[in-house]
């Protein structure tokens, strides 16, 4: 979750992360046409000023009665509080955590994958990369690879996440492989940042959020 309106990767970085890309097709029924889900936007007039702090990291441009709520936290802006302590959450997990950039952006996609979460996953797949994370690691994400020829670093962090979010059981052996590279504090700071994104992919899923024409899909 990006602290500044998110813009979405170039077809290039389509291919760097690997990405299909969504086609031209006509959308479900039950989507609004601008929001790509089955709920429109939040618009500001709609809310009272404990949305503020959400609309100015979010929304771009005036403060017009008419400014719409895009971005990670769209969907779950439908409770205010509840957006305002997922910004919180975030702010923890990823400003305050102990994982280094590298670590970090790579739970980030693997939490991404387990909900299929296109429009995150598009920020933070070049934020990956530029961080150092392999290209190799990042394909071996998005296609549920096998973690054969990864650093033991990063197939440790894949592997957590794969157990966390996707078996909901974790081996001893993976628990102390990550306890051992990044302490008992960042073990469970890998459990924040992975269910930080994990819940806006949640978010996702029930509104069924679409891509536009054109830009990188997980599916």
């Amino acid at each position: 979750m990006k602290l500044r309106h998110l813009s979405i990767a170039a077809s290039a970085l389509c291919i760097l992360a690997g990405a299909t890309v969504a086609s031209a097709q006509s959308l479900p029924a039950d989507l609004d046409a601008k929001s790509r889900a089955r709920l429109p936007y939040v618009q500001r007039k709609d809310t009272d000023e404990g949305a503020k702090r959400l609309f100015d990291i979010f929304v771009r441009g005036s403060n017009a009665p008419t400014d719409e709520l895009g971005g990670p936290l769209a969907f779950a802006a439908y409770n205010v509080p509840v957006a305002n302590a997922l910004l919180d959450l975030h702010d923890g997990a990823v400003g305050k955590g102990t994982l280094d950039a590298h670590v970090r952006e790579l739970a980030i996609l693997v939490a991404c994958r387990a909900t299929n979460y296109d429009f995150e996953w598009n920020g933070h797949a070049p934020a990956a990369l530029k961080a150092g994370v392999p290209q190799q690691a990042i394909d071996v994400v998005r296609s549920n690879g096998a973690l054969t020829g990864l650093t033991d670093a990063d197939a440790a962090v894949i592997r957590f996440g794969r157990e966390l979010l996707n078996d909901r059981k974790m081996s001893s052996a993976t628990f102390a492989k990550a306890k051992e590279l990044y302490g008992a504090k960042g073990a469970m700071d890998l459990v924040a940042v992975m269910s930080t994104y994990a819940v806006s992919g949640f978010y996702a899923i029930a509104v069924d959020e679409h891509m536009a024409a054109g830009q990188p899909t997980l599916r």
